[in-house]
């Protein structure tokens, strides 16, 4: 079963679903039975060179950090005092995809009749997230709205295997990552 989907929807519960829901529903039931096909691609001549230098470029393995629980979420998972204002367009993403999961958990847990567990973490190199579970419901045997705000330095290495772009710089890039699953 693929990770992160909905594994069961018990068939009796499904009446009046709410219209998100069942947007969601269809949407996870059709990535869950689309079958996977092995099928060889033509890279143009750039992109396969492109493809070539990564695969010479030696990558150092970087520890991955150990996310820190929080007791409750934050207001912002953005740097405090940083360059990150309430107009900035990291801002205003984390507002909209934190505001995002509050409507998908709120529709859900109103069809459902049960409530979703919730655990914050933050990441020593900047950012975090807010994950939300709801497990046993009433409809769903498992159900979990996530969203991280993650941003950091990542080293030169592992930006040219990300890219493909060739290059001896030694500094390290800064990143910025957020999204909702």
């Amino acid at each position: 079963k693929p990770r992160g989907t909905v594994r069961s929807v018990r068939p009796d519960r499904r009446t009046s679903l709410h219209p998100k829901v069942k947007m969601a529903f269809a949407c996870v039931s059709m990535a869950a039975v689309r079958p996977t096909v092995a099928r060889k691609v033509s890279l143009p001549k750039s992109r396969k060179a492109a493809v070539a230098r990564r695969a010479s470029v030696p990558v150092r393995a970087v520890g991955i950090e150990q996310e820190v629980a929080l007791d409750e979420a934050p207001l912002t998972l953005l740097r405090e005092g940083g360059e990150d204002d309430a107009n900035s367009m990291r801002a205003r993403f984390e507002k909209m995809i934190r505001a995002a999961q509050d409507e998908i958990v709120s529709a859900i847990e109103e069809l459902d009749g049960q409530k979703f567990q919730e655990d914050a973490w933050t990441r020593p190199g900047g950012g975090g997230g807010i994950s939300r579970v709801l497990q046993d419901g009433n409809v769903f045997e498992k159900a979990g709205v996530n969203v991280s705000v993650v941003y950091g330095q990542m080293p030169p290495e592992a930006y040219r295997a990300a890219t493909g772009e060739a290059g001896g710089g030694k500094e390290m890039i800064p990143f910025f990552a957020a999204g909702i699953s």
